[in-house]
């Protein structure tokens, strides 16, 4: 359903539900879960919502509040609030969002394990398998409109597994893991440049085919694709909350041609940049 909040665009969608007695005994369950794209305007400043919040970051920058600090969130991360408690979060830029309000016997159990270190904010080293579990959780209510509560439950469980292996391997990780987060932040920040395997291996000082094998494992992804995902994506927000022209979004998004950025972002999500934009997709 549409949501008329302010900073929230129209293309924005929120879907509410209320879990059986049974989710509410044994389950983790949804209260609410949404995908929005937001605009400088977006701020939530509540006391309390009953509820845990999982937000990802898929495109633009934002901000939430820990213990009153200020904490600057981007394109990959994720926070897990307490929303029982007072909580705020925003953007000044504007970003899009993938998000779910959830409950459950072990919600609370399950956040105060994984965020015992203060770490509400989270950046794993794979964000991939994370996301995927929130999207197919916002696909059974936005696609399939069929919400099997116990495969929410498993989706979320394994959100917040990956969180819990993040917490419990930070020591051990091998250590071109935290040079492949930091090229991950160098791609997305200079998406309009040419982003070659030659010049990306150097930047991490290891040979292309060893890098290639590297970013594969750490992401899921391989380096075309993960470069091409992070350029439509990027393309998405531009479409959906400025005026720039095609040719202006295709330079800024690293495409040569509109009509290059055209055939991928086609071939990506199966409707053209124009119907993008102006259908609420």
């Amino acid at each position: 359903m549409k949501i008329n909040e302010k900073g929230v665009l129209p293309a924005s969608e929120v879907y509410f539900y209320t879990g059986s007695e049974t989710a509410k005994r044994i389950y983790f369950y949804i209260r609410c879960a949404g995908r929005y794209q937001c605009d400088d305007q977006y701020a939530v400043n509540r006391q309390s919502y009953n509820s845990f919040l999982l937000l990802h970051v898929l495109s633009g920058k934002g901000y939430c509040y820990l213990d009153q600090k200020r904490m600057e969130m981007e394109a990959g991360s994720f926070v897990l609030l307490d929303c029982y408690h007072p909580h705020r979060y925003g953007s000044d830029n504007g970003w899009e969002i993938l998000w779910i309000h959830f409950d459950g016997v072990l919600a609370k159990e399950y956040y105060q394990v994984i965020c015992q270190n203060k770490k509400q904010l989270i950046m794993p080293p794979n964000p991939y398998n994370a996301m995927r579990g929130l999207e197919r959780i916002y696909r059974m209510f936005n696609h399939d409109k069929r919400p099997i509560e116990a495969l929410i439950s498993q989706n979320i469980t394994a959100v917040l597994t990956e969180f819990l292996l993040y917490d419990t391997t930070t020591e051990t990780r091998p250590e071109h893991s935290t040079s492949i987060e930091e090229l991950l932040s160098y791609i997305s920040e200079n998406i309009d440049q040419q982003l070659t395997l030659d010049d990306l291996a150097h930047r991490v000082s290891l040979s292309p085919f060893y890098f290639s094998r590297i970013f594969k494992k750490e992401t899921g992804y391989t380096l075309r694709d993960y470069i091409v995902m992070t350029r439509i994506n990027a393309a998405k927000f531009y479409l959906k909350t400025t005026q720039l022209s095609l040719k202006e979004i295709s330079y800024r998004c690293g495409y040569g041609s509109d009509s290059t950025f055209c055939t991928t972002f086609k071939r990506i999500t199966n409707h053209t940049p124009l119907q993008y934009r102006n259908q609420s997709i």
